[in-house]
């Protein structure tokens, strides 16, 4: 009987690693139209964070709920920071085929370095970003692009491991129905000691709380309440 029972350490261990295949085959579907990829992300680890802590309504419904909320701002990341993100490798893959003809072509590679490492950066923190917090795309691009800024050790160990679940996945391709959640477990630790440090820094947790009593799921600070955020963090410097 003991064996049977649902606080059993087995019996969890079981029920967190189907819960993260299940989200992983819904993040893979929401994926393939392309422009929901992001939607997809936030999702996801939306779905993590609930599943490791024991919160939400089923993974099912978490889910597609965080996704659809994501949709709107989602949608319109994909299609910007898709297109730049192309641009850029584009441009560091026409450096490596000209840099040794001359000093135009080293500087054309290195410039594309230089952007696409605090790009990178800055992707990583997006998903997270888009499914903690309720505001625009251009907003949702500032907190992504002050978080990596202020954490760049973190972002590069966070393309580090982006880097081994796609090698992964390559190698084993039937681990795509897995390594999804898996990597968003693995960041999502730092991740929201980052942003709950800063909410607390900007006086947003108790509304959040407060907010939270009144309507299920509608935690997030608002885009107002971000923009204060960023506006009153500009002045911190590089510490914190």
């Amino acid at each position: 009987m003991g064996m049977m029972q649902y606080n059993n350490p087995v019996i969890r261990l079981m029920v967190k690693a189907a819960n993260m295949m299940i989200v992983s085959f819904y993040w893979v579907v929401c994926c393939l139209p392309v422009v929901t990829v992001l939607p997809a992300c936030a999702a996801l680890y939306h779905s993590v964070a609930g599943v490791v802590m024991g919160r939400g309504n089923g993974v099912t419904r978490d889910f597609f709920t965080a996704f659809r909320d994501a949709l709107r701002p989602g949608v319109a990341l994909t299609a910007v920071l898709g297109v730049l993100t192309g641009l850029v490798c584009f441009g560091i893959y026409t450096g490596t085929r000209i840099w040794s003809v001359g000093i135009f072509g080293t500087v054309y590679m290195a410039a594309g370095i230089l952007v696409g490492i605090p790009l990178a950066a800055m992707l990583v923190f997006v998903p997270p970003v888009l499914a903690r917090f309720e505001g625009g795309a251009s907003v949702i691009v500032r907190l992504a692009m002050y978080f990596s800024g202020k954490h760049l050790l973190r972002s590069v160990w966070y393309l580090l491991l982006l880097a081994a679940a796609v090698w992964s996945v390559e190698f084993f391709p039937l681990l795509l129905l897995v390594i999804p959640a898996v990597y968003m477990d693995l960041i999502r630790g730092g991740t929201e000691k980052i942003m709950n440090q800063y909410i607390r820094q900007a006086g947003l947790e108790d509304e959040q709380e407060s907010v939270s009593e009144e309507a299920e799921g509608a935690q997030e600070p608002s885009a107002l309440a971000l923009d204060k955020l960023l506006d009153d963090s500009g002045g911190e410097g590089s510490h914190g």
